[in-house]
């Protein structure tokens, strides 16, 4: 709590966004700043409070329907492509429900809709010229490595002992669906 309550104290900015919920639903732009963040360093996006950091609040018989909608259409391609589920925390403060979405940043490019967002000091930014785009996947292509292939590496450059940790982490995690835990087991 206390964490949160020094965020709030800030002003909205490259990785904080304020943003009211006064009906049950979602507000209008919520996921274009979900998509610009994940698409530049991550951050915390607050529903229940005004563009000040003044506390409006969500009201009780809002916070259920407006968290479903928000983890069900995180993880609906035709709302953010790739979808990345979010787990968004319900806070008590000065005896008003405030929603909290944790954004980290993504190792992929994400879409909102039909269109790439960025997230800039003022907001978030539709990206629409090419070199931009461009700009933004090489970025993260810099950062990650999860998609760079490596043809010359094979089994015998990865230390054993790795694979039974990363598959019983998998194992842990998704324990009934993920695939790589019975590949694995043979290994």
């Amino acid at each position: 709590m206390h964490r949160i309550r020094k965020i709030l104290e800030q002003k909205e900015g490259l990785r904080l966004e304020f943003k009211l919920a006064s009906t049950e639903f979602l507000p209008d732009n919520l996921f274009e700043s979900i998509c610009a963040m994940l698409n530049r360093e991550g951050g915390d996006i607050f529903l229940g409070v005004k563009d000040d950091g003044t506390l409006s609040g969500i009201r009780p018989e809002y916070i259920d329907r407006i968290t479903s909608d928000l983890v069900n259409l995180s993880n609906n391609p035709s709302k953010l492509d790739p979808p990345f589920i979010l787990h968004p925390k319900v806070y008590e403060f000065e005896g008003k429900s405030i929603l909290h979405i944790a954004v980290p940043q993504s190792s992929e490019v994400h879409k909102c809709g039909k269109n790439i967002y960025d997230r800039g000091h003022q907001g978030d930014y539709k990206v629409t010229q090419l070199s931009h785009i461009a700009l933004l996947y090489n970025r993260k292509r810099n950062y990650y490595s999860e998609a760079i292939i490596y043809p010359a590496l094979t089994l015998s450059d990865f230390k054993p002992e790795l694979f039974t940790i990363a598959r019983n982490l998998s194992g842990i995690i998704m324990p009934t669906i993920h695939g790589w835990v019975s590949v694995m087991n043979n290994y």
